[in-house]
Order: C-alpha cells, then structure tokens, then sequence
C-alpha cells in the first residue's frame, strides 16, 4: 500500500514539473512593430508655487537639450552641457541629453552616485531635493542592484548639485508620482512623464526635454502589422482583430491609448480589454506567455522591454 501511495505521489510530481517546463518554453519571441503612433513629450513635474525649482530645471533642460526637446532620430549635440562625473571616474566631464541617451542606452550601465532613499540623518528636508519616479522605466529609470540609474536619475542629481542640496530618489508606483508632488511629499517627479492637459491641472511642467511617441510589439511570428505604415493602419488593423486583449502599463501613456482619454486626447478601442500591469517590462513578458495579443508603450521603453524578454526566451531554450 505504502509502494503505491509512493508511486502516486511521484507521478503527481512529475506530471507537475512536466507542466511547469511546458509552460516555461511556451514562452515566444516578441518583436517591434515600427510605426509611430502618437507625438509627445516627456517634462519634470513640479508644484505649481515652486518658482525657485522649476526655473533651474528649465535651466538645465536648456542646457543639456537646447532649445528643443531632444529627438533620438535627430539629436542635436551642439549645446552648453553640463560638468559632471557621468563615467564615475572621478573627473567631471561635458555631458549633453545625447550622451545620456548614449549612456543609459548603452551596454554598461552607470549608477547615480550619493543618492538616498530618504532624508538622510543630519540633513533637513529643506537641504534635501526629493524626487519622485518609478524605477521602472528604462532607460530613464531604473535599478540598477540597490542603486538607481538611467537618464532622469543622472539629471535629477545635477539638478540637486546646482542647487546645493543631497539627493533623495523615492521609487513609488507611476501613477502616484504626480499626486506625491502635488501634496509636497516630493519635490520634483521625475519619471518619463508625458506633459498632458489633464496633468497640467495638477502640478507645473518643466519645459519639454524628451520627444516620444506609443509603439506595439507582437509575437515575432504574429503578421498582423507587418504591411501597416501609419498609425491609421495599425488602428485599422487593431479593430479588425475582433474582441482581444492588450496590455499596457498603469497609469502610462500606453494604458489611456487603449482605452481612451480626453486628456491625451486618444479615441481608445472598443473591442481591446484593456490589462493594465505595474510595468511594462512584466507586460510585455505577458505577451511573451500568450496571455495578451499586443501591448503598447513609450518606444525607448518597450524596445528595451522586448530585448530583455527575448533574452529570457533564449536562455530558456538552451
């Protein structure tokens, strides 16, 4: 009797860790689908009082941009930059948006140094510029270990260094940064946000210092979009697909695409259920499993979300 419970309970755990492995390789590659769906721009959110703030992070975005927000397809280098120690050597260098870009784009990653989570014993809040983000948005930010890096944690530290104050970064999910700034539990919110109508409601926008746009991936061997050029194809195409699942990130630009919003002013799709995920990274890793048919994101984003995915398929395929 005791053999054959035995033997039961080991059939039971292999038929498990065959459907554990089954599920683990019904993971697939996904891909990019290139066509450009909405134009934006990213700003840093301030509250509306702080004057002092938002006039020296315009300064800096002049600085390190120009005169217009900095465009991947058609960077333009020609700027004043800033000095500072982006490779930590130890020596301030030039540093423009395009060698951020470059950097946080690039296949070593570079963490901000001198950074806290909260104000630091021996520092007051008033010495303190604390930033709100959602470390979740590579390559503006992320982490990197226990450290923080990307575009806007780098920018937010020359920010705190003009200002003469210690840098506290305080990660958060995205769709509460702005309300964070807005009751003055932060200071600045730095995290890849759109400047919309509905936000500048709330809080004060720096002026633009990031062109993006919403893109989809598929399934690599999905073929749904690959004769679309436009937008309005792809829109044809996404409403031609009946009833279906999309995913997109909480809070993000990407989320009010697929479901509409006055505020960005998308029309949304009536036959998309729309998931909504804590990031786009675990979204597009949904997608991977089957369990969305596309998901839409800022392009930086979602195009590092797809490599890293794709990754993960390969090493588990060896």
């Amino acid at each position: 009797m005791k053999k054959w419970i035995a033997a039961a309970v080991s059939a039971v755990l292999v038929a498990a860790i065959a459907v554990s492995v089954a599920a683990c390789s019904s993971s697939v590659r996904v891909k990019l689908v290139n066509v450009m769906l909405t134009g934006e721009e990213y700003g840093y959110c301030v509250d509306k009082d702080n004057t002092e703030l938002m006039t020296a992070a315009n300064g800096l975005i002049k600085k390190l941009c120009g005169d217009e927000p900095y465009n991947p397809e058609a960077p333009v280098t020609d700027v004043e930059g800033v000095q500072y120690d982006l490779d930590g050597d130890g020596t301030a260098e030039k540093v423009t948006f395009d060698s951020l870009y470059k950097a946080a784009t690039g296949d070593t990653v570079i963490p901000v140094k001198d950074t806290y989570t909260e104000v630091p014993s021996g520092k007051t809040r008033a010495e303190c510029l604390v930033v709100a983000t959602n470390a979740e948005f590579e390559p503006f930010e992320f982490m990197d270990g226990e450290k923080f890096a990307g575009i806007d944690m780098h920018i937010a530290k020359m920010l705190a260094d003009s200002l003469g104050k210690t840098l506290v970064i305080k990660h958060m999910n995205f769709e509460v940064v702005i309300n964070d700034v807005e009751n003055g539990a932060s200071d600045i919110g730095m995290a890849g946000l759109t400047i919309n109508r509905g936000r500048e409601q709330v809080v004060s926008f720096t002026n633009g210092y990031y062109t993006t746009s919403q893109y989809i991936a598929v399934a690599e061997s999905d073929t749904t979009f690959d004769n679309c050029k436009t937008e309005a194809e792809v829109v044809a195409a996404i409403n031609g697909l009946g009833k279906i699942k999309a995913g997109a990130a909480t809070g993000q630009t990407g989320y009010f695409y697929l479901t509409g919003s006055t505020d960005f002013e998308f029309a949304g799709f009536a036959n998309v259920d729309a998931q909504n995920y804590d990031s786009i990274a675990l979204a597009v890793k949904n997608l991977s499993n089957g369990k969305v048919t596309f998901v839409v994101g800022d392009r930086d984003t979602l195009e590092s979300a797809v490599e890293a995915t794709n990754a993960q398929v390969g090493e588990q395929a060896e």
